[in-house]
């Protein structure tokens, strides 16, 4: 019988709370995890079988297949620094930390950064989620992306910089655009409405980018051409919202190349 994949992860929050499920399920062990917050990381570790929650990265055991720096990005240095002299592989999830910086941490390292947005609160299929890798050698890309297929179908490569631009791509479509539905919230609210109201629309609309591209996908006064519907919305909105909705028309306007 094989045995056992061995993994402490570094960091307690959404991301590393979503992967420790996911190797869990995979039937890997997560022997420990770290958080400055002793309490954070007895939290995750609850949930994991066998799980010792530790407070400081020199404590981690020495001896694991596998160490996931899934903390904030600022952090990523020091925690590697940090770390003793470990057997196994090191990798971040991060999407804008070069691999370089894990040096440090072991001779053996690379990223393992999955292309999601991540809440407790919310379910995700990681095995529906792309998953890019880059790794400090030949062979340690192929163990890295063994252990990156455990938990998703779609393991991919991307060195750091191609990494810098899938990130840029997931802010912007992800990150921006929940903050236009929270000015969205905002607007409705002023007169009673709820954003269900347009989660239709939002679902019609995500579906059809995808079908045949958002350019061809694209509707509006901004793309019609239309300056008296967009004078009349920018002086119903509060100023912050203004200047957001005036920028975007006229990026969609000249686009469409409408002046």
């Amino acid at each position: 019988m094989a045995q056992r994949i061995k993994i402490v992860l570094l960091g307690s929050g959404n991301v590393a709370t979503h992967i420790a499920g996911g190797f869990q399920a995979a039937g890997c062990h997560i022997c420990a995890v770290y958080s400055r917050d002793i309490s954070h990381a007895a939290r995750l570790a609850d949930t994991l079988a066998d799980c010792k929650p530790i407070d400081s990265p020199d404590l981690v055991p020495v001896d694991a297949d596998l160490y996931i720096i899934a903390s904030s990005d600022s952090a990523v240095a020091a925690i590697a620094s940090a770390m003793p002299d470990v057997k196994g592989i090191v990798v971040h999830t991060s999407g804008s930390v070069p691999i370089e910086t894990l040096a440090a941490a072991s001779s053996r390292h690379g990223v393992l950064y999955p292309l999601q947005t991540f809440s407790r609160e919310s379910d995700v299929d990681l095995r529906r989620v792309p998953v890019f890798t880059e790794a400090s050698d030949e062979k340690t890309l192929d163990d890295i992306d063994r252990y990156a297929a455990m938990i998703s179908d779609h393991v991919h490569h991307a060195d750091s910089l191609r990494r810098t631009t899938l990130h840029i791509a997931g802010v912007i479509s992800c990150n921006f655009v929940n903050y236009l539905w929270q000015l969205t919230q905002e607007t409705l609210a002023r007169d009673g409405y709820t954003l269900d109201v347009v989660q239709p629309l939002v679902e019609a609309t995500l579906k059809k980018a995808f079908e045949i591209g958002p350019y061809a996908a694209q509707t509006g006064p901004a793309a019609r051409g239309d300056k008296e519907t967009i004078k009349k919305h920018l002086a119903l909105l509060p100023p912050h919202a203004a200047e957001i909705y005036r920028q975007l028309s006229d990026a969609i306007s000249n686009a469409h190349n409408r002046q």
